[in-house]
């Protein structure tokens, strides 16, 4: 009796291929049918599908313990080496607070010599790990927006610190800009807006650069930073014109922290926009790229699929 051989197993790569070639056709033919809703459409039920209140939430969060220590602390240095002038009366000149609300703001901020004295390297440390939890946030927000990879290994971290930078160095340069309109009047505007529009272009040509694991080039970046620009200088212009209310209100309810509570509730609206901006973008690429190029966009391992229903789009989850 001979011993029979088993039967030579089958090859796996032909089902391997044949299973690509599903996903890549059932991936068009969602985005075929994603193309047909109104881009309206779209843009909200990405913004929910992403769970972009929560993530504008987290991020609000973030900046606003990290950012506003740091402005703090960057101020006291500055101000040892020029004429020691507080932030608190910058503020109320930058803001053209007046009588009880001033007095309020006056109280809030502390004093530059008490600033110096927890001043050190591990403070100012502490406040900038908490940038990395921001950038974490909008990588995530970037990454689940346009379906694609989050970044991993040593580069998430790495651009997420070259873009805290970058954040805060426009905020403190966006906040230095509106010095010109309070100390010098409405014609300061002609000067400001266009610098500040400027530099919100580039802030949103570089940032989908560091935030995505995806090749771009300008054409592809340009329309999400024409809105960026458009929606944060609008940000900026309205913000002198808001936020002296809302620190009055919350003034006058609850003391020196109310003031705390503007500053985190305007950041909240920012960081709202920052997604919706990213969102957008993200909805405007996908319609106007080519098919072949958004449906050969590298899926993460953990996304999963969802029906034609809902916008035909795979999301990464939180």
């Amino acid at each position: 009796m001979t011993d029979q051989l088993p039967p030579p197993r089958p090859l796996a790569a032909p089902v391997l291929e044949a299973s690509n070639a599903d996903q890549t056709q059932s991936r068009r033919e969602r985005l075929i049918t994603m193309r047909g809703i109104s881009i309206p459409t779209s843009i909200v039920r990405r913004f929910f599908q992403i769970e972009g209140i929560r993530k504008a939430m987290l991020m609000a969060f973030n900046l606003f313990i990290s950012i506003i220590p740091l402005m703090i602390i960057t101020f006291a240095f500055v101000s040892r080496l020029r004429n020691r002038i507080s932030l608190s009366q910058v503020f109320i000149e930058q803001f053209q607070l007046k009588g009880e609300t001033a007095r309020i703001v006056l109280g809030a901020f502390p004093k530059t010599s008490n600033v110096m004295k927890i001043a050190s390297l591990i403070a100012v440390a502490s406040f900038a790990i908490s940038g990395f939890d921001v950038a974490s946030v909008f990588q995530r927000t970037f990454a689940d927006a346009w379906n694609v990879k989050r970044l991993r290994g040593w580069r998430g971290p790495t651009r997420g610190a070259v873009w805290f930078v970058l954040v805060f160095a426009t905020f403190a340069f966006g906040q230095l800009l509106q010095r010109g309109p309070a100390k010098y009047g409405g014609g300061a505007y002609f000067i400001s807006v266009p610098i500040v529009a400027v530099m919100n272009y580039w802030f949103w040509q570089v940032t989908p650069r560091l935030m995505l694991d995806k090749q771009l080039n300008s054409r592809d970046l340009r329309p999400g930073a024409i809105l960026g620009m458009i929606f944060s200088t609008a940000l900026w212009v309205l913000s002198l014109v808001i936020l002296p209310g809302w620190f009055s209100w919350y003034g006058r309810g609850f003391g020196g922290v109310g003031i705390a509570l503007a500053i985190l509730s305007w950041t909240y609206v920012v960081s709202i926009v920052w997604v919706m901006i990213v969102v957008v973008s993200a909805i405007m690429w996908e319609r106007s790229a080519n098919l072949d190029e958004v449906v050969d966009l590298p899926d993460a391992p953990d996304l999963h699929s969802t029906s034609p229903t809902t916008a035909g789009v795979d999301y990464v989850d939180l």
